[in-house]
């Protein structure tokens, strides 16, 4: 009887185990990533915003969270005057803290933050109202 106890016990654990293993969602597993035009990396160092004409980036990006419903970080963002044309423009940096929100889920289960808001730390770009929010996508 204590055997027959022993293996039921046994049995019992080891189906516990397994609806355990067939509960986590493949999505936790899969890591969460930004987009960068073509691309997708989990904390990526540069971003570029504007994939047309790459005269909008994010760079020497630092996440301080990565992964959950939102991740953080700093950075600088870099834009083209474009004065008096974008060709012959000068590139404008300006301190940002980065979040990254709203988790979607792409073609071959890759999984992205489609939401970058910006807040410019120090001084800002005299058109800052329309650059703190981007939408980023799926990679093409």
């Amino acid at each position: 009887m204590h055997v027959a106890k022993h293996h039921l016990a046994s049995i019992v654990l080891a189906a516990a185990i397994l609806i355990a293993a067939f509960a986590i969602p493949a999505s936790a597993s899969t890591p969460l990533k930004i987009t960068n035009c073509n691309g997708a990396a989990s904390r990526p160092k540069l971003v570029t915003l504007t994939c047309g004409d790459g005269n909008t980036v994010l760079k020497a990006l630092s996440w301080s969270r990565f992964g959950g419903a939102s991740a953080h970080g700093t950075g600088t963002f870099v834009m083209n005057s474009c004065e008096p044309n974008c060709a012959q423009g000068k590139d404008l940096s300006y301190k940002v803290s980065v979040t990254a929100s709203s988790p979607r889920k792409c073609k071959r289960g890759v999984r992205v933050y489609d939401k970058v808001a910006l807040q410019f730390t120090g001084r800002a770009p005299k058109s800052s109202g329309r650059l703190k929010n981007w939408t980023l996508g799926c990679p093409i």
